[in-house]
């Protein structure tokens, strides 16, 4: 039994042995005897490095190549700018503005360069710009409409959200009702309670338009204490409505106007402060 176990250990060992033998070979075949990398291994991998960075070379050559036909070329130059209607910015505005940037190409046209350029414009409320290749721009712009005038030391067109914009020159149209009752500290100073109030002034006006001072109403003045006042365009009337809310405001002009227009004479101030009577002087 002692010789049995003896002979089959003697034997494991030696088929074991064999393996580690084997495998020991097996790795001196991926090498040269120190462990580096055959030349011809290495002239290889070497090739193949430095033709990708020729690769990566010329194509950043025939990038630049490219991009630098692109900016010069003349089938990219700027030749028409689709603007829609507007009744205050022009073409010739437009061009100036584009020009400006010293390069006619299109893919050198900075749009929202242009675009921020042409906000600052009065009259333009939104824009948006963008190219149409080879050789336009597409130009879409909102223009501001006047619904009032504001007297901050200087007349102001102002549009419906409350937003003055454009100083009136000699040559500008006047025949748009004015909001008084506010200084340009006072708006420039954008305190809440001065805009918010300036905003209601604006809504009073709106209502009093579509209503019965429709196309006759010259000025909406507002105090803090006294409240709302509302003059005629055609005899200078002064309606005076007081703090009433806007609505209940209308309503007695409304009813007001055919008894005013009874009255013998022009009254200059009808008093409508007070519900259901009126006080003419």
């Amino acid at each position: 039994m002692i010789e049995y176990k003896a002979y089959h250990k003697t034997g494991g060992g030696r088929r074991r042995g064999g393996r580690a033998v084997r495998k020991r070979e097996k790795g001196k075949g991926k090498g040269n005897a120190n462990g580096r990398m055959p030349p011809d291994v290495r002239l290889r991998l070497a090739a193949w490095v430095a033709a990708f960075l020729l690769t990566v070379v010329l194509v950043g050559i025939a990038g630049a190549s490219a991009y630098s036909w692109l900016n010069r070329s003349p089938l990219f130059s700027v030749r028409s700018i689709d603007l829609n209607p507007c009744a205050h910015v022009t073409q010739e505005e437009v061009w100036a503005i584009v020009r400006g940037g010293k390069s006619g190409n299109i893919w050198a046209v900075p749009t929202r360069g242009v675009a921020r350029r042409l906000s600052d414009h009065p009259w333009v409320r939104a824009v948006s710009v963008r190219k149409a290749f080879p050789d336009r721009l597409v130009v879409r712009i909102e223009e501001r409409r006047p619904v009032a005038m504001v007297n901050l030391d200087a007349l102001y067109y102002v549009d419906a959200e409350g937003t003055p914009f454009k100083r009136l020159t000699a040559y500008d149209p006047k025949n748009y009702p004015i909001l008084t009752g506010f200084s340009r500290t006072e708006l420039l100073s954008r305190d809440a309670v001065t805009l918010r109030d300036f905003r209601k002034t604006l809504e009073l006006l709106r209502m009093a338009e579509a209503g019965p001072l429709r196309q006759n109403l010259s000025e909406v003045h507002f105090d803090a204490q006294d409240g709302y006042t509302l003059v005629t365009r055609d005899k200078g009337i002064q309606m005076k409505v007081g703090a009433t809310e806007f609505r209940e405001a209308v309503q007695r002009i409304e009813k007001a106007l055919p008894h005013v227009s009874r009255l013998d004479g022009s009254p200059s101030v009808v008093d409508l402060k007070t519900p259901g009577k009126i006080f003419v002087r």
